[in-house]
């Protein structure tokens, strides 16, 4: 080291204050180096300085994910700056458009769907940390908007993963989405294991948007490729998420597929009031839906009467619905709502959905073999239903792909 010190000051100026200013500066580098560590995504969002979990003084990073909040010493946001620079279109507030940021290298980015009266339908992918601390690259659900354009530039819990702003506040939707694939020897590959191998925007506008991202995973060591698909329409209050599944390896192999969610309908980190619903019923209790019989499912914060406490006078829900419906021809073997992830009791015994946390709701799909080549296409749509002005029974949208966004899925 003092070797290289002396060749370092060797080089340096002769004037001794140019020379003593640069051997601090070389000091400061040095000890920026050695105790702090940067994270730097490309997202740009501003300059986070965050309490290091890694036994150095902290971390530098240029955007904020859901789950960092609690470690942030200080920031700077860069988009006032972009704002002054670029200018920013001001849509009237009953014009219906599509708002949206996204980062083809990271895979992380986020959705909102302005509707007339103030109203606003967001959706955030990839900006969270899962329970390994890993962040999922691309299009899974889940996080909150970068930390400048959230409310107030203030972390507004229940607004992060799928959620609605009525004109006044947010209610919470779904949280981050919990998904994974499973082996015949029932390895499970949750999304921040895949491989991420990009993504792009296939097709933007204010009333149209298209973003793919691609994956891989080994499955028993055979390759899966995976291409997953966001569809979005204006004034539309759900996407549709494409999930196709390829087999890139040489001998057949199979898979398990699951995807469901504690969405904390209503309020962010609560399950009080939900209850599940279908088309023509409610589910108090624990129970399973007959994906033949029905095509959707979802949570609907409104109180459960086979819970005490939610029957209380005074006590009063959001109101607000969700759904995930199953299109195409490969649906789901069981769909079921419980108090707990990957068990369920049947309805018979009712066992009320009561968890304060932990009410969720899950699609499964049994072990389906796939040949070298074969591709294999999951339909999905999330997203809130609206409500039968009579009844004030939740009703979901009309659910559809064009023959345009099926020809996205086949040639790219």
């Amino acid at each position: 080291m003092s070797h290289i010190t002396t060749i370092i000051l060797a080089l340096l100026p002769q004037k001794r204050s140019i020379r003593i200013s640069l051997v601090v500066f070389l000091v400061l580098l040095l000890f920026i180096a050695t105790t702090m560590r940067f994270h730097i995504t490309g997202d740009f969002e501003g300059l986070y300085v965050l309490k290091s979990d890694k036994a150095l003084l902290c971390d530098i990073q240029d955007d904020l994910f859901l789950g960092e909040k609690d470690r942030l010493l200080f920031r700077m946001e860069f988009e006032p700056l972009y704002d002054f620079f670029r200018g920013i279109m001001h849509h009237g507030v009953q014009e219906t458009h599509l708002q949206y940021e996204w980062n083809n290298r990271n895979g992380n980015g986020f959705v909102v769907s302005h509707l007339p009266g103030g109203y606003k339908f967001l959706t955030c992918f990839g900006r969270f940390l899962d329970t390994e601390g890993h962040v999922p690259e691309g299009l899974f659900v889940g996080g909150g908007l970068p930390f400048a354009k959230s409310s107030n530039a203030e972390v507004t819990m229940n607004e992060t993963g799928m959620a609605f702003y009525t004109g006044k506040e947010w209610h919470h939707l779904w949280c981050n989405v919990n998904e994974g694939l499973i082996s015949r020897t029932h390895q499970i590959a949750y999304p921040s294991a895949w491989k991420f191998l990009g993504s792009r925007v296939l097709e933007a506008n204010e009333n149209k948007l298209i973003i793919k991202s691609s994956h891989e995973v080994l499955l028993d060591g055979v390759p899966i490729h995976i291409d997953r698909y966001a569809f979005f329409n204006a004034g539309e209050t759900f996407f549709v998420l494409a999930v196709v599944i390829r087999n890139d390896g040489p001998v057949e192999t199979g898979y398990q597929y699951v995807y469901g969610d504690e969405p904390w309908v209503g309020d962010y980190g609560s399950s009080l009031g939900n209850v599940g619903w279908v088309k023509d019923k409610l589910y108090y209790y624990e129970g399973s839906v007959d994906p033949k019989k029905y095509s959707f499912a979802g949570l609907w914060d409104v109180g459960n009467p086979a819970v005490p406490a939610e029957r209380r006078p005074g006590v009063v829900f959001t109101g607000m619905a969700n759904f995930i419906e199953w299109l195409g021809d490969i649906k789901p073997d069981l769909v079921y709502f419980s108090n707990t992830i990957g068990d369920y009791a049947e309805e018979s015994k009712k066992v009320p959905l009561s968890s304060e946390t932990n009410r969720v709701i899950f699609l499964q799909w049994d072990t389906r073999s796939i040949k070298p080549n074969e591709k294999q296409t999951i339909l999905l749509g999330l997203g809130m239903a609206g409500f039968d002005p009579i009844t004030s029974y939740p009703v979901k949208p009309v659910v559809q792909l064009s023959d345009k966004d099926l020809a996205y899925i086949r040639e790219h």
